[in-house]
């Protein structure tokens, strides 16, 4: 749903302007450039200098370009555009005096939209019944822009005058302009109207969410091109109400594109994947997936960000078992594979260096990857090395004699199965990642088979058994159900990243809804619950939830970063 305070701040923001153009519209055209050309210099100044003064080595490249590009926009006379660069900046140094100038001029630069002129000019008349008679015949013949404009006049001479009729039928024209605008692309001036409308009785239901559809959607685009965070959040808001509406899927396509590429560009390979693959799941497209995989390939080697702080414990009553999970110890930013022991709400580190675990409770061994071979955790604490092979995502057969895993080679994810005891060659079954052999012989995984992107399940030893679960190829981090009846997954389908299950009948469940990142999850050893990682209350934590999703509750605080959680897994153990 639409938040209601960023809605509300833009109403009240484009009021503001509004207004402020009808009182001084003429001496803003005079004015006009002497008030870029003093008020801007100076700003631009007196921000420049506060910029370079303040700004950190994180933040000057960033800091610095948006300043730039809004003192280019200003010079092109695209305030609007600059006022977003401005803000911005001011997101981070919020009381830069020079900035907050150069805001206040870009601001006064935005013309009011000025209501078109009439075909026809309207004469004016001082005869209250004879205006409302033309009126009255304007509104019979659907004529709404002279219907407003007599409305106008006679609020002019006496707005006392027939109120309640003059008001009805002016509330009528303009709501009616109004929708007419927007279904016209005119969303400035269809706003207008509304708002004008909404001063006179409130709008109804319907038209007041096409108000807030299109207010959300000029928001964005207000933000585009200045603020892809911001952006994305606006429009990922109007992509969830209505994915068809106006061009909102294109313009979140390319915000999810264009942030995936400038982290890619910083060589920050964990948010650009999670940026292609979220643009992937609006559109199709061979050459971003591509981007998708590359980038997910680099992530997985990339030196990962460390957690700040220690991992604070706090408890879930009624938990069983051992809680596998991977972090990123602060002091040498190498991984660390921890076992959070449910029965002494102590955490114990199991291994240097490992991560992604998965659990096979048939075999009773956990396998994870260990400087880019796979390992296996064995039920009395043991750890060796399973094959003699090395890739991503490994998993266990339910008999313990093969694993599957993932191997990125010449630009495709292939999943591969190998003998965990190292004989024989390892054998590709199909391209895809994240593969997670079920109880039930199966392996789950995510992948594009003739193009149909979603999680599959595969007969490793019939591999044309194939049979497609889902439809987004942004379903990944996959785990079976004890029972091997239902999958848990996360997914972007729904423009957020939450956690869904899927039953091999095709019956959906989601679990988490709305509130931060939710990734990684797994499930309980009796399937009761299911854990995952989420930012839901500002940190990274490993949470924990009945298979419903109800009754969700924090585990394992894990500090404000984690730049892995797109990538690796959790396995909980009995």
């Amino acid at each position: 749903m639409q938040e209601q305070p960023e809605g509300h701040s833009f109403r009240q923001r484009t009021w503001r302007r509004r207004l402020l153009g009808g009182l001084v519209f003429v001496l803003f055209l005079c004015l006009l450039g002497a008030i870029v050309a003093a008020s801007g210099y100076i700003g631009a100044r007196a921000g420049s200098e506060e910029l370079k003064a303040r700004s950190t080595a994180t933040t000057n490249a960033q800091l610095i370009q948006w300043f730039q590009n809004g003192l280019d926009l200003m010079n092109q006379g695209n305030y609007a555009r600059a006022e977003a660069n401005f803000e911005a900046i001011l997101q981070h140094q919020p009381d830069n005096n020079g900035v907050l100038d150069l805001l206040a001029t870009a601001i006064v630069g935005q013309t009011p939209t000025a209501l078109p002129p009439t075909a026809t000019p309207t004469p004016i008349i001082t005869d209250k019944n004879e205006l409302l008679s033309r009126m009255k015949d304007a509104y019979a013949r659907q004529d709404w822009d002279t219907v407003i404009n007599m409305a106008n006049q006679l609020r002019a001479l006496d707005s006392s005058f027939e109120r309640v009729t003059v008001d009805e039928m002016r509330y009528q024209a303009l709501v009616t302009r109004g929708l007419l605008r927007l279904d016209e692309g005119d969303v400035e001036a269809g706003l207008y109207d509304l708002d004008m409308a909404a001063a006179i009785q409130e709008l109804d239901a319907q038209t007041e969410s096409q108000r807030q559809m299109a207010a959300l959607y000029q928001n964005a685009l207000y933000y585009f091109g200045a603020d892809w965070d911001k952006t994305i959040t606006l429009l990922k808001q109007v992509y969830a109400l209505s994915p068809g509406y106006r061009d909102v899927a294109n313009k979140l396509f390319e915000a999810y594109e264009r942030t995936g590429d400038a982290y890619a560009a910083m060589l920050d390979w964990c948010p650009a994947e999670a940026r292609y693959t979220e643009a992937v799941g609006v559109f199709s497209s061979t050459m971003l997936d591509q981007k998708r995989i590359d980038a997910q390939q680099k992530c997985l080697t990339a030196t990962p960000v460390g957690m700040s702080g220690t991992l604070s414990v706090q408890g879930v009553p009624g938990m069983v078992g051992q809680l596998i999970f991977a972090a990123v110890d602060t002091t040498s930013g190498a991984y660390q594979l921890h076992a959070y022991d449910s029965s002494s709400s102590q955490v114990s580190t199991i291994e240097t260096g490992g991560s992604q675990p998965a659990y096979q409770r048939y075999a009773n061994v956990t396998a994870f990857t260990l400087g880019g071979t796979v390992h296996g955790l064995y039920s009395n604490g043991m750890v060796g090395t399973l094959g003699n092979t090395g890739g991503a995502w490994p998993s266990v057969s339910p008999d313990g004699t093969r694993f599957a895993y993932s191997v990125y080679q010449d630009g495709n994810w292939n999943i591969y199965i190998a003998s965990v005891d190292g004989s024989g060659a390892p054998v590709i079954i199909t391209q895809g990642t994240y593969p997670v052999w079920g109880p039930t012989g199966r392996i789950a995984f995510q992948g594009c088979i003739n193009g149909q992107c979603g999680i599959h399940t595969i007969n490793p030893d019939q591999t044309s058994d194939i049979q497609r679960l889902t439809t987004s190829a942004g379903d990944t981090s996959i785990q079976w159900s004890p029972q091997g009846d239902e999958l848990v997954y996360m997914t972007n389908f729904t423009g957020n990243w939450e956690i869904f299950a899927v039953s091999m009948g095709g019956q959906f469940r989601q679990l988490t809804n709305g509130t931060g990142t939710s990734a990684a999850p797994t499930w309980s050893p009796d399937g009761a619950r299911v854990a995952f990682e989420s930012n839901r209350d500002g940190n990274w934590g490993i949470y924990v939830m009945n298979k419903d999703g109800s009754d969700v509750r924090k585990l394992i605080d894990l500090g404000p970063n984690h730049s892995t959680w797109q990538t690796d897994r959790l396995a909980w153990t009995p």
